[in-house]
């Protein structure tokens, strides 16, 4: 689906290394936005063990309105600790100005692993510019951080519905939604970032994890190939790969994929686990 509006953008953010969680390519105002995607470090579906390593994903019903949370979020937030560093409000500045001061914050601190703080900030710049996709998206990633996953998926699909062509929204709402066991659902949010952002290697690592879990390991494996090519180093796509192979019985191209990951990161557990499974 295509928006009719325009998505406002500013210069080139400063992409990440390979992590799990990269920053998203763009950046509207000041305000960096930050991605928390929940990469899976194996294949899970063929290794018995939880579709997303980083987080256990509960169950939840339709999204909470995003005004509703953000309202909580702040009223509850502690007076001490984590929001001790609250970014004051200043009269002379316009609404758009102040939100980019409270984003700019919330970024710093989300890189300083101040989780808490910054989920307050961005919930500041929301109330102040509510149609800002990018703070919906940035407080999304972390309440996700947070694990408050069903609190993400609303923020996730606020800035959605504000944007509906931001693929980086569509991938993490589409991983957030397969952690839930929201397979179908999930499928269709990562095809749909995808479609917007065909060299999102992330997307296609995320897409095929979802399909092995549905035991469609051929289109599996064509999307973990695709996000190892995009980017040669992401480890975790290169093992899911390998437990793919592993799972179809091919075993010299799953030890082929597990060495791959292992050149990049010599003492990747998940690598090292497959590679002995490969040669037994």
């Amino acid at each position: 689906m295509k928006s009719k509006r325009k998505r406002r953008e500013g210069p080139e953010a400063t992409k990440s290394a390979r992590v799990k969680a990269p920053l998203a390519p763009r950046v509207r105002r000041a305000g960096l936005v930050i991605g928390v995607l929940l990469v899976a470090s194996s294949l899970v579906p063929l290794m018995n063990r939880p579709t997303n390593q980083a987080v256990n994903l509960t169950k939840t019903g339709s999204g909470t309105n995003a005004l509703a949370l953000n309202s909580t979020l702040i009223s509850n937030a502690p007076a001490s600790s984590s929001n001790a560093e609250s970014t004051a409000t200043d009269s002379r500045l316009s609404d758009e100005e102040q939100a980019a001061r409270f984003s700019n914050r919330g970024t710093e601190l989300f890189r300083q692993g101040k989780i808490e703080a910054a989920a307050h900030h961005f919930a500041e710049a929301i109330k102040l510019t509510p149609e800002d996709e990018n703070a919906h998206f940035n407080l999304g990633s972390a309440l996700a951080r947070l694990g408050k996953f069903e609190q993400a998926k609303a923020q996730y699909e606020e800035a959605i519905r504000i944007y509906p062509d931001y693929a980086e929204a569509h991938n993490n709402l589409g991983n957030l939604l397969a952690g839930q066991g929201g397979l179908t659902e999930a499928i269709e949010h990562l095809k749909a970032a995808l479609k917007l952002s065909p060299d999102s290697a992330s997307a296609h690592n995320n897409l095929g994890t979802v399909l092995a879990k549905q035991g469609k390991l051929n289109e599996a494996v064509l999307h973990f190939s695709e996000a190892g090519r995009l980017m040669p180093d992401y480890v975790e796509a290169r093992c899911n790969l390998g437990n793919a192979y592993l799972a179809q019985g091919r075993t010299n191209e799953a030890v082929a994929a597990f060495n791959a990951a292992l050149r990049v990161k010599p003492d990747f557990g998940p690598a090292l686990l497959g590679l002995v499974k490969a040669r037994q």
